[in-house]
């Protein structure tokens, strides 16, 4: 899998949220075992994890952490400079890949030792099942996530411009939006057993601030990844043990109470 430095081959990283940020033992920008699909689009399943990120740490018996937010298919491009109006150009560099700020998460921490579970949707779509058989070959319990029955799985096409070395990202959300009832009581109590954190990254909020009540209930601490100003993130972040934002969340007029 390509790395960030590999899309962006010099300067500082443009903040492309993937899988690949970390070291990757692949050197080609295309993973194997990559299949098209009739319809065009591509299921992948690739190793990603990596010995040399393992930390050299004792880690606890119990490693257990869940997840609730996005999980998506990245389509990224790299490009010479960003294209004007109606313009036409070549990409220097592309890749495809998993996404979505609570599968890179994830993701990480897997790659770290720890044992994560995921409560997110996708449809039963190709991209669906690659992000599915991603997560799991990444070692991310996949089994608390909502597979619907039609529609689209979450994916996000991002232009990643070398001469500025920003990226753009365009997302299409997933179909049908992930609810409330699509989490069981079971399912959520399930997988809260014997987590030793809940992460959210403000997404799926209807569905995230049910679980952060039943987390704060059973005592779980609790970490927000506050990207940005979200629908219900206020919500949420009176919830949260720990907060993590971007260099601009904090410019923003939030209540913290």
């Amino acid at each position: 899998m390509a790395t960030l430095g590999q899309l962006l081959p010099s300067g500082t990283g443009a903040g492309v949220k993937s899988r690949t940020l970390l070291p990757s033992p692949f050197t080609t920008l295309t993973p194997p075992n990559h299949s098209r699909t009739a319809a065009g689009t591509r299921n992948f399943k690739v190793k990603m994890s990596n010995p040399a990120t393992q930390a050299s740490v004792v880690l606890p018996e119990n490693r257990i952490i869940l997840g609730c937010g996005a999980v998506s298919v990245d389509f990224l491009a790299a490009v010479a400079s960003y294209p004007n109006p109606d313009d036409k150009i070549r990409s220097t560099n592309f890749e495809v890949q998993g996404g979505g700020n609570t599968g890179n998460a994830l993701t990480c921490a897997a790659r770290l030792g720890l044992t994560p579970r995921i409560i997110s949707k996708v449809a039963d779509d190709s991209q669906g099942k690659g992000i599915l058989e991603e997560l799991e070959a990444d070692g991310v319990d996949s089994s608390f996530i909502v597979v619907s029955d039609g529609g689209n799985s979450p994916f996000t096409y991002i232009i990643v411009d070398n001469q500025t070395k920003t990226r753009t990202c365009i997302h299409t959300p997933g179909y049908p939006p992930m609810v409330p009832t699509d989490l069981s009581q079971s399912n959520l109590l399930s997988a809260l057993d014997g987590a030793k954190l809940v992460y959210f990254d403000g997404r799926l909020h209807e569905t995230a601030v049910i679980v952060a009540e039943e987390a704060n209930r059973k005592g779980i601490p609790i970490l927000v990844d506050a990207e940005r100003k979200r629908e219900g993130l206020d919500n949420l972040l009176s919830f949260a043990s720990y907060v993590v934002c971007s260099t601009k969340f904090p410019q923003a007029s939030y209540s913290l109470l």
